[in-house]
């Protein structure tokens, strides 16, 4: 659909029950102004990565960077998912607990309860038996794994900067208990502080050196991490600002580099984008082409590299790009 410059937007924002007690889920919803039709093809849930919740990754409030406006200006009905542990949605008690206390918090497969309870709630609230999904980061293998048990509810499937397995044993060292070779170490934690130093070595070193301004904005970069810290009030009082992150997508990773997937991709039956940078650090050529090479049944799959972008595309200044290759994709 052409954009509608003269669109008015629309924003809701829902909390609604998760499916286990006492947890709710905060729901960001955007549409044009107007829209009646609530269609299949228009409507689309997005969920994020490890870091950041739904509104910092998909509605990033500088002029031109929304990714839900981008959508919502073309006259999809547009949700972001914050799960649990992030944003405005519930801090399980293992968060608020010492970080030792606890396995790895918000594993995979507990963050697939948070989707199914937002597939619920559009789905009801739209009255429709399908909608589109969107991953990224993280949430590549969660919304995956959610389609691969649930084809008849999904009508399309995009995952920017996909992860799935292989196996890297220098990076599974990294998480491995040293006594018990082929376990998870034991003082993982159920979370842990991110600082904004560690956030940005992922991003700063994914760029070549001297290419950081062509690449980027700087008021990109400081609100992806002022953002942040409005989320995490505990965080922000401490000596060194830092925000506190679920050890569980960490977990994950480690059964990920031991070849060891979420889910079974053959599984999937629906079309399937998948869409990433060329200097993406985290989602690589060996993991990412074995996904494509596993999704067998799907009955059309694409495979997108760009080139000059990294992990974190929707802050960088060609981010429309990245916009228009998925929209085009769910048009279809």
């Amino acid at each position: 659909m052409p954009r509608t410059t003269s669109v008015k937007i629309i924003q809701e924002d829902h909390m609604i029950d998760g499916l286990d007690s006492g947890i709710r889920l905060h729901i960001r919803e955007k549409r044009p102004r107007g829209l009646k039709r609530f269609e299949e093809a228009g409507t689309i849930l997005l969920c994020h990565g490890q870091s950041m919740p739904a509104p910092i990754t998909y509605d990033i409030r500088i002029p031109g960077y929304s990714w839900m406006d981008y959508m919502a200006t073309r006259g999809f009905d547009v949700f972001a998912l914050s799960i649990r542990g992030y944003g405005l949605s519930t801090r399980q008690p293992e968060l608020q607990a010492p970080r030792l206390a606890n396995p790895p918090a918000g594993r995979g497969h507990v963050a697939m309860r948070d989707i199914e309870a937002a597939v619920r709630f559009i789905q009801n609230r739209r009255s429709l038996d399908r909608i589109n999904l969107l991953g990224y980061s993280f949430s590549t293998t969660t919304t995956a794994a959610f389609t691969a048990a649930n084809n008849a509810r999904i009508r399309r499937l995009a995952i920017y900067a996909p992860f799935y397995a292989y196996e890297r044993p220098e990076l599974a060292a990294q998480s491995e208990d040293p006594a018990h070779p082929g376990r998870l170490d034991p003082n993982f934690g159920a979370w842990r502080w991110v600082t904004r130093r560690e956030q940005m070595e992922r991003w700063d070193g994914s760029i070549p050196r001297g290419q950081h301004a062509k690449w980027r904005e700087a008021r990109a970069v400081k609100y992806y991490w002022n953002e942040q810290m409005k989320f995490d009030p505990e965080g922000r009082k401490r000596r060194v600002p830092a925000v506190k992150v679920p050890n569980g997508p960490l977990a994950d990773r480690y059964d990920r580099t031991r070849g060891i997937p979420l889910y079974d991709a053959s599984k999937i039956k629906v079309p399937v984008l998948m869409i990433r940078g060329d200097h993406d650090r985290s989602s690589q050529d060996p993991e990412a082409n074995g996904l494509f090479k596993a999704l067998v049944n799907s009955p059309q799959k694409r495979h997108i590299i760009m080139g000059d972008m990294t992990h974190f595309i929707q802050y960088e200044k060609r981010h429309e790009e990245l916009y228009s290759q998925v929209q085009l994709f769910m048009e279809g």
